[in-house]
């Protein structure tokens, strides 16, 4: 064997072992393809097999299936014909990630249990697990519920009797999943409070993280909230001690459901403050969140608060043109408009904020205009003349035509004057 080109080969093998890990693909591609030619002229099946699969593997990363799946077919041959069987375990089970990705779940199965047919009882049986757990999630996604268990319990057997506590733990989180879509909710508690205790034993604090929201789910769907806090308020508390902010925001909104079932409506808006806090982006579900907590407030009778983060949220939704919401949102102003005025009567006009300053700038003309005509039809006629007002200083801020917001000002003014004095 020529010393030097296996150095190279190596040296190819190496570089794009490190492109794969750090999601190079490109890189990894052709630092492969490049092996390849070495290994081409070395002469040496497994070498040329075990190069093939590799660059099989990427290009499945790459969505270049119809080339990853020859690959994999050449190296199926080579391992055959040199009756190397790990080899050929290894390419069955790249036919089968390629099957995956094309649809074909069927012939994945097919795939994955030729792949644990050939799997030489001497290699590594944590390998053999791993396929039985892919073997189980090609099962279950294909709902054949008995196969996808015998699949996933052999792979936790064999973590099992290998000591490796984290795939016994992962294993157990896809059994509560398989038994919660059968139905099977405490045997799916069961599991997932199982995989809990392991990820603690292992101190693997982002994977129980995971598992204690997963758990929270299970308990919440079956209206079990004081348990569903529990679980769901250890997650939080974990994140934040982890720093772990990927999914943090919803994470809090999903608690502060959880304690607003528990009628804790201070409790609620505070996880849902957080929820909005921690929220990266401005669309839909970012008004959802400000709808949400607007009806806490209006709730516990702050009216401030409440109009303030309904018109968050419909400043959201107005932009997305989500009619649906928007009219809820009106919905909502004309019941809070209603208990104000039950509660505290005919209010002077107040000084406006610095931040309700900027919150109304956000509105454009046709959505201030709007809300007036919302306030003036249903006869809260202070709220209606303030958002003509703005219209109006929107309108000669953009030297936009205002005769008609000046009319609407005039006859909004008289009803408010007639108001106060017939009361």
């Amino acid at each position: 064997m020529n010393e030097v080109e296996l150095s190279l080969w190596r040296n190819f093998m190496e570089r794009g072992t490190q492109c794969l890990g750090e999601e190079e693909y490109l890189e990894a591609e052709k630092c492969y393809a490049q092996g390849l030619l070495e290994a081409n002229q070395l002469s040496v099946p497994e070498i040329v097999a075990f190069t093939l699969r590799l660059l099989a593997t990427v290009r499945v990363r790459l969505d270049n299936l119809e080339l990853a799946e020859q690959d994999f077919k050449e190296a199926l041959r080579i391992c055959q014909e040199i009756r190397n069987a790990k080899g050929m375990a290894e390419a069955w089970a790249g036919l089968a990630s390629v099957s995956v990705k094309k649809g074909m779940l069927q012939e994945a199965g097919r795939q994955y249990e030729q792949a644990i047919y050939v799997y030489p009882s001497s290699s590594p049986p944590l390998r053999l697990g791993m396929l039985y757990a892919d073997l189980g999630q090609v099962y279950a996604t294909l709902e054949d519920w008995n196969r996808a268990k015998r699949a996933y319990t052999q792979a936790q057997a064999l973590c099992r009797s290998n000591e490796f506590l984290k795939g016994e733990a992962e294993l157990d989180v896809l059994l509560g999943e398989l038994h919660f879509r059968q139905g099977q909710k405490t045997e799916a508690a069961k599991n997932l409070r199982h995989a809990c205790q392991t990820y603690i034993q292992i101190s693997d604090a982002v994977a129980l993280t995971n598992t204690l929201q997963y758990l929270a789910l299970l308990y919440f769907d079956q209206h079990e909230m004081h348990l569903a806090f529990e679980c769901q308020q250890r997650a939080v508390a974990l994140s934040l001690k982890l720093d772990y902010r990927d999914g943090f925001s919803e994470q809090c909104y999903f608690l502060s459901k959880i304690v607003q079932l528990l009628e804790n409506q201070e409790e609620a808006k505070y996880y849902l403050k957080l929820s909005i806090q921690f929220y990266p982006h401005q669309d839909l579900d970012l008004a959802s969140r400000y709808q949400s907590l607007a009806g806490l407030y209006l709730l516990s009778m702050d009216f401030a608060n409440a109009e303030r983060y309904f018109l968050k949220a419909l400043i959201l939704f107005e932009t997305f043109h989500d009619e649906l919401r928007i009219g809820e949102i009106y919905q909502a102003l004309g019941v809070l408009a209603e208990r104000q005025e039950r509660k505290e009567g005919r209010l002077s006009y107040r000084v406006e904020s610095d931040d309700e300053f900027q919150l109304y700038q956000k509105f454009t003309l046709e959505a201030l205009v709007r809300l007036a005509e919302f306030y003036e039809n249903i006869r809260n006629f202070r709220n209606a003349l303030g958002f003509y007002w703005k219209a109006l200083a929107k309108c000669r801020d953009n030297d936009v035509e205002t005769d008609s917001i000046e009319i609407s000002v005039q006859r909004v003014s008289k009803r408010l004057r007639r108001k106060k004095w017939k009361g």
